[in-house]
């Protein structure tokens, strides 16, 4: 049964209930002006940070790093008032500023985005009532951007680097804890946040008179999201909200300090990292943990060389729009936009390393295409809950102010009538938010550190690098970035001598 008293009870349907033919003549005369605020708000709710940062992250793409480091120093000034897209843009500087490098700015947006999320870790929620309440009445790019459990983890991952570029390795292990940390907190509370954000979101349709439990248990809508989603469901997770990548780079951190303790520390991290990945990729997770076991028993470690490569760019998002229906005999039916993951092109897949005679070849240490993909899957359910319930809301909305016109005049309908699509049309957007400039892929290779103090790297697309100077007698981490094939790689070395 159609629960029409429960829709006509909302304070945004009652007014226009008790307008009179006079009103709702003036109504239509008002018209133009009401579309022109709609379409304002549709301005406001769909420019999200990714759109406003396509000109610097496509020169990072690239490989032109100082151009797009100077386009994105023209958003961070931006970002500093922006409470919506803020954090994002400060992720993205962080990345695009230290391949351009330009490490101590780099440092100062991954601070202030690590501050910004910090203060969510055990204290406050992540979405409040009342950014729920206007996600549904527009779209859910006017929920401020908080970062998802990938983002945290890999923030502290990345200021990690820019502190061990720094020679700094006491503040690189405190990010590095402080990514665990991120970890943790993943594992403990996201699933109860996601489903409360579910929760609200069937409330709310009940409240509004339709039936969401049914809309998303439709046959069609479930094969609709089933086309859309099925690829990027299949991508699991490594385990618990875990990045290889993530967990390897503390471990490394904490071999390079020289304490046993620490070594002894490493030993455990290194082997839990050889776990989550194939057999056939653990040989260089496999000799660190060998040596860090030595060295916890006060051997000295060999002088070695450990690479890594981050490879490609990070999935964007992109919109898909689908029919669903709401079960309400006044709207059977509304359009509601979806965000799905769109995989990129791949860059290098491996890398050599040469030095004299000896000769490695890179593993995969993390698919961060996989890390991604099951961080969206796990917030999914509320993804689509909200999106249903927020275009369900509008368009049950819209029906009552035009039955309301109906009534009274011809013009006042028409005119109400318009206002409502163009509005739905305007606001009715899928949230594209993604931290883009994250790699793909992450390889790792190790070497002894030759005695001429050279080596020379040759990656799969055909580049090569060098020769650069290393340790002869100590530690050597070269980190190099290629977002792409052909793009000119960024390469940081981090020396560490005895």
């Amino acid at each position: 049964m159609e629960r029409r008293s429960d829709i006509a009870s909302d304070p945004a349907v009652r007014p226009a209930r008790a307008l009179g033919s006079g009103a709702l003549a003036r109504l239509g005369r008002a018209c133009g002006g009401i579309l022109v605020a709609m379409y304002a708000v549709g301005m406001m709710t769909g420019c999200a940070g990714n759109e406003r940062m396509r000109a610097s992250i496509d020169a990072y793409s690239h490989g032109a790093y100082p151009l797009a480091a100077e386009q994105v120093t023209h958003e961070l000034d931006a970002a500093a008032q922006d409470r919506t897209d803020g954090l994002l843009t400060k992720l993205e500087a962080g990345m695009i500023l230290a391949a351009a490098g330009e490490g101590g700015r780099s440092s100062d947006a991954f601070r202030s985005a690590d501050e910004a999320m910090w203060q969510y870790l055990d204290s406050e929620p992540e979405v409040r009532i009342s950014e729920i309440t206007a996600a549904l009445l527009t779209n859910q790019t006017v929920i401020p951007y908080r970062g998802t459990a990938t983002d945290r983890i890999m923030c502290s991952v990345y200021q990690a680097l820019n502190f061990m570029a720094d020679g700094n390795l006491e503040a690189a292990g405190v990010s590095l804890r402080r990514s665990y940390e991120w970890q943790r907190d993943a594992v403990e509370r996201r699933a109860k946040e996601i489903e409360n954000l579910e929760s609200e979101a069937r409330a709310h349709g009940e409240r509004k008179g339709y039936d969401l439990s049914r809309a998303l248990d439709d046959p069609r809508t479930r094969s609709d999201l089933d086309s859309a989603y099925g690829p990027i469901r299949e991508m699991q997770a490594y385990a618990d909200y875990a990045i290889p990548y993530a967990s390897y780079m503390q471990g490394l951190q904490q071999m390079m300090t020289g304490r046993a303790d620490a070594a002894s520390q490493a030993t455990v991290v290194f082997r839990k990292v050889a776990g989550m990945l194939p057999e056939s990729d653990r040989g260089p997770v496999e000799s660190d943990a060998r040596e860090a076991e030595d060295a916890s028993i006060g051997k000295r470690p060999a002088p070695t060389v450990h690479i890594i490569l981050e490879s490609g760019m990070a999935p964007s998002l992109h919109e898909f729009r689908i029919s669903v229906p709401i079960y309400s005999r006044s709207v059977p039916y509304v359009g509601a936009a979806f965000p799905v993951l769109h995989l990129e092109q791949p860059g290098p897949s491996g890398f050599s390393v040469v030095s004299g005679g000896s000769r490695a070849e890179a593993s995969l240490l993390t698919d961060m295409d996989r890390v991604i993909a099951a961080d969206l899957n796990a917030r999914l359910p509320a993804i689509i809950a909200l999106t249903v319930a927020s275009s369900g809301a509008k368009a049950v909305a819209t029906y009552f102010l035009q039955d309301a016109a109906r009534n009274t005049s011809k013009d006042a309908a028409i005119a109400v009538a318009i206002g409502g699509l163009i509005y739905q049309a305007v606001v009715n957007h899928a949230d594209l938010r993604i931290w883009r400039t994250l790699p793909k892929r992450v390889y790792l290779a190790r070497i002894a550190a030759p005695e001429s103090g050279m080596l020379t790297i040759e990656l799969e697309d055909g580049q090569r690098i060098g020769p650069i100077a290393v340790e002869s007698d100590g530690a050597t981490v070269v980190h190099l970035r290629v977002p792409g094939r052909g793009a000119t790689p960024a390469v940081r070395t981090m020396r560490f001598p005895r």
